[in-house]
Order: structure tokens, then sequence, then C-alpha cells
């Protein structure tokens, strides 16, 4: 990830007003992680996907206090390159 697309990111994370504090400790500082997450998305709970299949693309922070992890969907964030975005 470089350091154009943080940016970005962080951009649109404020933008989208998510600049609350943590909700276990109520730490106010964040870090970004240096890449992306993908959430496998699937239709039955007896058989795990180990790749491919659907799945959200998103980036992850994570509280710089007590290591709360969020994740924050690429495309509700209007992060993904054009023609990404699948519907289920």
């Amino acid at each position: 990830m470089t350091q154009e697309e943080k940016e970005k990111i962080i951009k649109v994370l404020e933008e989208k007003f998510a600049k609350n504090p943590c909700p276990r400790c109520t730490n106010q500082q964040f870090s970004l992680v240096d890449g992306y997450f993908n959430q496998a998305i699937q239709q039955d709970i007896k058989n795990v996907l180990i790749v491919g299949g659907p799945s959200i693309p998103a980036v992850v922070v994570v509280c710089n206090r007590c290591g709360f992890i969020s994740q924050h969907a690429l495309g509700a964030l209007g992060l993904l390159p054009q023609g990404e975005e699948k519907k289920s």
C-alpha cells in the first residue's frame, strides 16, 4: 500500500465520520494496517472456503492501545477500482 493510498483511505474514513474513539478502551489513536484484507463470504457453515469465492475487500484499523481491530469495506467507502465491486 502506497503512502498516497493510505492518505486517501484516511481522508475517506474521516469524511465518513469514522473518527470515534475505540469502542473497547476509548483511546483516540489508531493505525491503518499496511495492506488490504479480504473477508470470505460463506453460504454454508459446514463447508469452510479456503480460496476463491465471494469476499469483502476491506482496510483494517487497529487501536494503538488495546489492539481492537475494525474493518472498513472498500466498496462502501467508494475505494474499489471500477469493475471490482460484485453483488452477492
